[in-house]
């Protein structure tokens, strides 16, 4: 009785040892190794991923589908709950079908609903600190947390779980600086295996709804403003003049500049004022910030993924002088 004891003691110590490991879990010395593990694996896995997003107040239950054929990526994302509203991803094109006109846009991944962390070049991210935070357990995976600290005040920040085998993102909160959440993407069932190719046919196959395409934007060097300052990283990556007439009675002209700094993104837009100053407003839910002043005869808003401690400095920094009549 006192061997079978033992042994079965010792039967029990070995798995307690060896289950977490996650036999031939890959080991990575920094967490900028985990980071760059985390963006290859999903875009180069064949997955599912049935989640649960919350912006703000609002929440809701998603399902994710990826397969990668040919050095090519396609996805499939449902949203699960009221409406049915579904993307495709194929050819660098994301489609969009629901209760509305479906259409489809340029770009080399699906954005919507999905933590931008998840494409994002960490090896040119400037700006913030990557700590490793240890292991911890979530969706029934050992996972490794890495945390991404912005060392200015100016920006969110994020904490991420990451998978230690599959390097799959199982959980991400986005917090501002006082660690109120603003953004988590938590996932609830995890499925890697490559029987997820099988999307590849239908998704090749699927006729698609016209492409639309942007109006290509001026050049920026035709604006007769910019901000002079911004958070430090963040760069112009496009600027242009669009007209509104299709809401207006006049041809009224927006002018706008897209930052970003990797991860991160605003847009600065400045119109003419129509007689109402708007001294301060803002709005913040989840993420996204809206903050609108008059400077002037222009009404300057921005709108994106900052602080609203951010966009107030940036519009306080715009000088009168800076804008010009065309």
């Amino acid at each position: 009785m006192k061997r079978n004891t033992l042994l079965t003691l010792l039967l029990a110590l070995f798995f307690v040892l060896n289950v977490p490991l996650y036999a031939k879990t890959a080991q990575f010395s920094s967490p900028l190794e985990y980071l760059n593990s985390m963006t290859k694996a999903h875009k180069t896995s064949n997955y599912e991923q049935l989640y649960i997003l919350q912006q703000g107040e609002d929440v809701q239950s998603l399902r994710y589908r990826h397969a990668y054929w040919n050095e090519k990526e396609y996805a499939q994302l449902l949203r699960l709950d009221n409406n049915r509203e579904e993307m495709i991803l194929r050819d660098d094109m994301v489609s969009y079908f629901g209760d509305f006109q479906p259409f489809s846009l340029p770009s080399s991944h699906i954005l919507d609903d999905l933590p931008s962390v998840l494409y994002t070049d960490f090896n040119q991210l400037q700006g913030y600190h990557f700590v490793d935070s240890g292991r911890m357990r979530v969706a029934d995976r050992l996972a490794r947390v890495i945390r991404i600290l912005p060392r200015d005040d100016f920006r969110y920040q994020y904490e991420l779980w990451i998978d230690e085998e599959t390097h799959l993102l199982l959980r991400s909160d986005l917090l501002d600086r006082d660690r109120n959440l603003l953004e988590q993407f938590r996932v609830i069932q995890n499925s890697v295996n490559e029987e997820f190719l099988y999307i590849v046919e239908p998704i090749s196959t699927l006729i698609l709804p016209a492409l639309i395409q942007p109006k290509e934007n001026s050049p920026q060097s035709t604006l007769n403003w910019k901000p002079s300052w911004v958070p430090q990283g963040f760069k112009a990556i496009a600027s242009g003049k669009q007209t509104l007439s299709e809401f207006l009675m006049d041809n009224e002209q927006v002018e706008s500049q897209l930052y970003s700094d990797g991860l991160f993104s605003f847009t600065v837009y400045v119109v003419q004022n129509k007689g109402i100053i708007f001294d301060e407003q803002f709005w913040r839910q989840g993420k996204m910030s809206i903050y609108s002043q008059t400077l002037g005869d222009k009404d300057i808003v921005i709108v994106g993924e900052i602080p609203l401690v951010s966009a107030r400095h940036i519009v306080q920094e715009i000088k009168l002088q800076e804008i010009k009549p065309n």
